[in-house]
């Protein structure tokens, strides 16, 4: 690791667009689907185009929402309201708020932006990065400690850490661990998690075969080792939801017709692959992964609706909706937010049906 001594050069500034179109409030936004305990709202109708990736919640009030477009939606009433606060940045994958001002978007072609305006304006730092980057799946931060990994696929396995909020980096590459990097959760400045895609099981075989992974860090990032290894053949552990400090969930993105997710309880040193459901279609499956309590959760992907627990992963019920493409959902207080097909969807966990 090393840092960057040209971190000080003039970097360039991007303006996006302020606040284009309309807010849409929660209600009459959309149809509600009710199930057990609350329901699913379409808070914000704006399809997508691509996908929506990431979404970053820092307090209950703000939140950011990161498109493969290059956009960028906001809230700042805890998801009630929705508006268009950035467009034209780069294919954005991933994007992480330190607080209500400071936050960074990641792109897949390896562009990071920063702001520290709240959205206002987002600023292209990668040139303060000790190596050039190739793509950014994930960013999770601890005080003013910031980690960024990526990438999912081309046999990238980087990782970049931030002692100081942004302004110096560090970089490390995870290749001969792993052959894809997706998403990173710090649970405290010691202990960390980075799920991804493992290397290929077979002699001499092409990356990008491997099964899906789960590494675990316990002093901060300096090493990390597999704490999960699914044996299903080609995927990703990638989506990683932290519960507390002993229970976590995963997603598993996998090819062959079933669905499924993985579950600590320990701390993340020993996982349970669960079965979500079976005789699905081959091809791309599980991404996103939310819960909003312990046993209560969903889990949606490249397929339209979702599936939900209400016992800790054990047993799921299909949610049949029209959102597909789900990538990530956040817990906002007694509330769960995602972004699919049709725009921003929030669970309200105490809502009562009339």
């Amino acid at each position: 690791m090393r840092h960057n001594p040209a971190h000080m050069r003039m970097l360039t500034r991007i303006r996006p667009v302020a606040f284009v179109g309309c807010c849409l409030t929660a209600l009459g936004a959309g149809p509600r689907v009710a199930q057990p305990g609350g329901e699913w709202t379409l808070v914000y109708a704006h399809p997508a185009v691509g996908k929506y990736e990431d979404i970053s919640f820092p307090d209950e009030k703000h939140g950011w929402v990161a498109s493969a477009s290059g956009s960028i939606l906001v809230t700042s009433d805890g998801g009630t309201t929705w508006s268009i606060q950035a467009a034209g940045l780069a294919r954005l994958r991933s994007i992480h708020f330190l607080d209500a001002k400071h936050g960074f978007a990641g792109s897949l072609a390896g562009v990071l932006y920063e702001t520290t305006d709240g959205g206002a304006t987002w600023i292209d730092i990668t040139n303060r990065l000790p190596t050039p980057p190739r793509g950014f799946c994930g960013i999770a931060h601890v005080g003013k400690r910031v980690y960024v990994v990526g990438r999912y696929n081309g046999g990238v396995a980087d990782y970049f850490y931030s002692p100081d909020a942004g302004k110096t980096w560090q970089a490390k590459d995870l290749l001969s661990v792993a052959d894809a990097l997706v998403n990173v959760i710090f649970l405290n400045e010691k202990v960390g998690f980075i799920g991804g895609m493992g290397k290929s099981k077979t002699p001499a075989g092409p990356m990008g075969n491997g099964p899906a992974i789960i590494l675990k860090t316990t002093d901060g990032g300096k090493n990390w080792r597999t704490v999960f290894e699914h044996v299903g053949g080609r995927g990703y552990a990638w989506k990683l939801f932290p519960i507390d400090s002993k229970l976590i969930y995963a997603g598993l993105q996998s090819q062959d017709g079933v669905y499924r997710i993985a579950k600590t309880t320990d701390g993340g040193d020993h996982w349970d692959t669960l079965t979500v459901a079976t005789g699905r279609p081959m091809g791309p499956a599980i991404q996103g992964i939310g819960f909003i309590d312990a046993k209560t959760g969903w889990v949606g992907g490249f397929f339209a609706g979702m599936y939900q627990t209400t016992d800790g992963g054990n047993t799921w019920t299909f949610v049949p909706q029209p959102d597909a493409v789900i990538n990530r959902f956040a817990k906002v207080g007694h509330s769960l937010f995602t972004a699919g097909t049709r725009g921003v969807l929030r669970y309200d966990a105490h809502h009562v049906t009339h």
